[in-house]
């Protein structure tokens, strides 16, 4: 499963969650969804941390971190 997929499944979950809970459907659906809920934002961070879709550039030496959508020379720091 992918990371698109991983985010959007969540938010249809969380968005039921608030759903059942405006309207007072079930307490017992709604407490079982709260204790699942931090397992699944877990999966959902590991999944975006883990996800490898997108080649980034090996930073050069002396290089700690950097920025993709901009130029080196125009961040005016070095």
């Amino acid at each position: 499963m992918n990371t698109k997929a991983a985010v959007s499944i969540l938010t249809i979950y969380l968005a039921c969650y608030i759903i059942i809970f405006a309207t007072g459907y079930s307490i017992t659906l709604l407490a079982a969804m709260f204790l699942v809920s931090p397992f699944l934002i877990c999966w959902m961070v590991y999944k975006v941390l883990k996800d490898d879709s997108f080649k980034y550039p090996a930073l050069g030496q002396n290089e700690e971190w950097g920025y993709l959508d901009k130029d080196k020379n125009d961040l005016g720091l070095f």
